[in-house]
């Protein structure tokens, strides 16, 4: 080979073109073989979220079902008309919004409910005119009835705040057919029409309690999605059950504190959700990526009361006057956690606070 002729091979290997040609396909092969390039954008998304000096919103605050709740109040799950004292308390201080991330799927009655109601029907079918004494006993049972009925004491008390929100959560996958039931009547009045595909997509839900969820305010969901490396850095603002697009939990407390409805929420497919004036950009699958806020001389970005503290009187449930209240399980065997960018393990209850405070200011990432 002449020297010329070795002379233009080695400028075409070290063309500029050829070196970036090639470092192109390596970072393709990469991209398809392994999660190089996909560790390396959650990395850098860990580092952004944690780095950045962006303040907390004050009007978002959580109130912890803690291990110092658990050992005064007592075993989990508790009486709802423990739940109902506490919402009747933050409604009377006129707590902005009431969210709920515990789950309230199954009726709970008290088991002497049942005999108490067979005695009332009894007396009632037995007595016909009834007597002065067989009175007596009738309003002794109706008033032990109820008592014992402690979900419809949290549906009153629901009902009387106005402004209390409750979770549902769906299995999440690509619908084949159509559902076994419709969206219950009281889910889809929070729920906007979507068919575009701008949501996750879901084939079955469990809803909350019929006679709490038509009490409550609005219904989101709770459902988060992990990462490959088991940690939540996104929020799905939308999950579609057939047509229907069911409102994160977040994304709905952040609109009822603006006091704005399902009826506010524009849908920018492939580009945002818009609540009002604030814009929040996501994904082609309405997932936000949310400011995870560091924590200050040691302590926590959103401060955690415990719920006993606040039934208690410790703290004066006028600390939470016109905020934005998140309600739920931090004690040991009682909530799950989630790993997050800067925490190893957070609350649904504490996550959402950080998400609902992204909204709010506009701090997500894109």
């Amino acid at each position: 080979m002449s020297t010329s002729s070795s002379k233009k091979l080695s400028q075409f290997w070290r063309a500029d073109w050829f070196v970036a040609l090639l470092i192109v396909l390596a970072v393709v092969v990469l991209n398809q073989t392994t999660d190089v390039i996909g560790t390396l954008e959650r990395r850098f998304y860990d580092f952004g979220s944690t780095s950045s000096g962006r303040q907390p919103s004050d009007r978002v605050a959580v109130i912890a079902i803690d291990d110092q709740s658990i050992a005064n109040i007592g075993r989990w799950p508790w009486p709802r008309d423990v739940h109902a004292q506490l919402i009747d308390q933050l409604a009377a201080a006129k707590a902005k919004t009431i969210v709920y991330t515990t789950f309230f799927f199954e009726p709970q009655t008290d088991r002497g409910l049942v005999f108490i109601r067979k005695m009332r029907e009894a007396l009632t079918a037995g007595t016909g005119g009834q007597s002065g004494s067989a009175e007596a006993l009738g309003k002794l049972i109706a008033e032990a009835e109820v008592t014992l009925d402690t979900d419809a004491k949290l549906a009153n008390s629901m009902g009387k705040a106005g402004n209390v929100l409750l979770p549902s959560v769906y299995v999440l996958g690509e619908p084949q057919g159509k559902p076994d039931q419709p969206l219950p009547a009281f889910v889809a009045r929070s729920a906007m029409d979507e068919a575009s595909g701008f949501s996750v997509p879901a084939v079955r839900g469990q809803y909350p309690l019929e006679s709490l969820g038509k009490a409550a305010a609005g219904i989101g969901h709770l459902n988060q999605l992990n990462d490959v490396d088991g940690a939540v850095r996104d929020d799905p603002l939308l999950v579609n059950f057939y047509g229907k697009a069911v409102p994160s939990m977040a994304l709905l407390a952040a609109a009822r504190s603006l006091n704005l409805g399902p009826g506010d929420i524009k849908i920018n497919a492939g580009e945002s959700v818009q609540v009002g004036k604030l814009k929040v950009k996501t994904d082609e699958s309405a997932r936000m990526l949310p400011q995870f806020y560091k924590g200050k001389d040691g302590k926590p970005a959103f401060a955690v009361d415990s719920f006993y503290d606040i039934l208690s009187g410790k703290i004066p449930a006028s600390k939470y006057t016109d905020k934005i209240v998140l309600v739920g399980a931090t004690a040991a065997g009682v909530g799950t956690t989630f790993a997050t960018p800067g925490y190893a393990g957070l609350s649904p209850a504490e996550m959402m606070a950080h998400i609902t405070s992204s909204i709010l200011s506009e701090h997500f990432i894109v």
